[in-house]
């Protein structure tokens, strides 16, 4: 996601992560990959004149709090993100898991 700010020069980038290890070192790891993944493209952006904040969002990291507070999101709508956020991550990952399982779709297309 990229969020943009043309009167201030301002740039936020955000590239979602899933990472189905739960432990800190996974976390650090995907954080690690995406940060490294986004520098080139962060700075172009600057050497445009752009100030550019860059972040991953993956599964639930207490760092995300930091990139939800930049994108001005409140701790009240941001606490309820967070478990919306979780909740589909497990929805979805425990769906592609019986699909491949079963070979059974597991949800309906609209």
């Amino acid at each position: 996601m990229v969020v943009t700010d043309e009167d201030q020069k301002k740039i936020i980038l955000i590239d979602v992560t899933v990472s189905f290890e739960n432990r800190t070192p996974a976390f650090c790891e995907a954080r690690a990959h995406k940060l490294e993944k986004n520098t080139p493209l962060a700075d172009t952006l600057r050497a445009k004149g752009y100030e550019v904040q860059m972040d991953a969002l993956n599964a639930w990291d207490p760092c995300n709090q930091r990139v939800l507070r930049t994108c001005g999101i409140g701790q009240r709508y941001a606490w309820l993100m967070r478990r919306l956020m979780v909740s589909d991550t497990i929805r979805w990952s425990r769906d592609i898991y019986i699909e491949q399982i079963t070979g059974h779709r597991q949800y309906q297309e609209v």
